[in-house]
């Protein structure tokens, strides 16, 4: 499942753009395909013991091609997989699931503060446990800017200006196992680094206070460890890092959001009538939003690229048929046509 995941929600979603990087056969492009393709077939060895009509059906079509020369007949002719540890690269990977830890925590900060994946933030604090990989991530600020939709990526030390934590006991439960420990016990946790419990019960599933009475353990069901976000922010933490985003939005960060869900609309518009991924369209918006018209103007450039739109144009072209959508709650009409 973890890798099946990995693939189709990391691996193929970061390599759209190697994709569909037109019908120039670059080393980049074929190394994307090549990979995919290879996982593909590996995963339909994977789970040919379990769903062996499926396996076959990915078989049949992924190998078909090269049946005979360099793929066998059928997926239950071949042999189980099996790994190779001397191609596994140790850091890479720690480095990558980090990456994609913050892009996660990113992700459950914005539900969290009720904030859409395409309205663009200002700015992401990402506060790391270590700072084993801080240089690496440093070097792919512009994969955390596309993941997380921002603008700006920093890397701080000082989360107490961004987050406060909150211990909370469940004293009626602790009450009877503890006893005359509950005012040692509240002072303790009083005292206690609300960050270091809240990882250390992550990790664990238990804390340890050491009390002049003895040691007393502390499991989720004690006590809680809440993560608030202050003003203007919203966090969200996990075992390596706490991510932190800039809530507050500014005219040009509303009008790039409107945007997005513009081209939004236009892809499923072409979704519909049916476009392959490589066509190339023209398109008329007309819109009676001022704010709506004010924001696609700015950014036409952006929807032309999003959409291989050849033509932009801000009309009502005659009687030819047109689809109604509402942005940002005004009314959009949309022409578009295929090339």
């Amino acid at each position: 499942i973890a890798l099946v995941d990995a693939l189709s929600n990391w691996y193929v979603r970061r390599s759209r753009d190697r994709f569909w990087s037109g019908d120039k056969q670059t080393p980049a492009k074929l190394d994307a395909y090549w990979t995919l393709y290879e996982c593909l077939l590996d995963i339909s060895k994977l789970i040919a013991p379990f769903v062996p009509f499926l396996a076959e059906t990915f078989w049949q079509n992924l190998a078909a091609p090269t049946r005979g020369a360099h793929a066998l007949e059928s997926v239950h002719l071949c042999d189980f997989p099996t790994g190779n540890p001397e191609a596994i690269d140790e850091d890479l990977s720690h480095q990558m699931n980090l990456m994609r830890e913050i892009a996660s925590l990113g992700r459950s900060a914005r539900m969290e503060a009720s904030l859409k994946v395409r309205q663009p933030l200002a700015k992401v604090e990402v506060i790391l446990a270590t700072a084993e990989h801080q240089s690496w991530l440093e070097a792919h600020r512009d994969l955390i800017v596309e993941e997380l939709n921002v603008k700006q990526v920093e890397f701080t030390d000082h989360a107490e200006r961004y987050i406060d934590y909150t211990v909370l006991p469940d004293f009626k439960r602790l009450g009877p196992r503890i006893g005359k420990q509950i005012p040692a016990v509240k002072q303790a946790l009083a005292a206690a680094d609300g960050a270091q419990l809240l990882a250390q019960l992550e990790a664990d599933g238990q804390v340890t206070l050491d009390l002049s009475a003895g040691a007393v353990v502390l499991d989720n069901d004690d006590i809680q460890v809440r993560l608030q976000a202050k003003p203007g922010w919203a966090a969200a933490q996990g075992p390596q890092c706490v991510v932190v985003l800039a809530t507050e939005l500014t005219e040009p960060l509303i009008q790039e959001g409107l945007v997005r869900d513009v081209v939004r609309v236009v892809q499923d518009l072409r979704k519909e009538q049916g476009c392959e991924f490589t066509d190339r369209i023209t398109l008329a918006l007309n819109t009676s939003s001022s704010s709506l018209q004010a924001a696609v103007e700015a950014f036409s450039d952006y929807i032309r690229q999003e959409t291989l739109c050849d033509r932009l144009e801000f009309s009502t072209p005659g009687d030819q048929p047109h689809t109604e959508q509402k942005v940002g709650g005004d009314p959009l009409q949309i022409w578009l046509t295929i090339l």
